[in-house]
């Protein structure tokens, strides 16, 4: 959850510096884009430090959780090719 409010606040700070710089003061929407990441990234790096850390947290439980336990089988089967690959090896293949 954390990492959905983070991700909000740091596209609407990009959104509203990118608006201003390329509507209301007619600047390249290129260089306006660029100014808004660069002022995104500071703003949110300087004032969201904690909201940023609990949002990797969040990254990071999610990724912890996908790996799931390998089945017995696919254990056999990665001794096997692991055997097979150093037979290989050793042969000079």
């Amino acid at each position: 959850m954390q990492f959905l409010k983070y991700t909000v606040i740091r596209l609407g700070i990009f959104l509203i510096v990118f608006f201003c710089l390329w509507q209301l003061m007619a600047w390249p929407i290129f260089l306006a884009g660029l100014i808004g990441l660069v002022v995104a990234f500071a703003v949110s790096y300087l004032f969201f430090n904690k909201l940023r850390l609990a949002a990797g947290q969040d990254v990071q439980k999610l990724f912890a959780r996908t790996n799931s336990p390998k089945s017995a089988k696919q254990l056999a089967d990665e001794e096997i090719e692991d055997s097979f690959d150093e037979e290989q090896r050793k042969n000079g293949q």
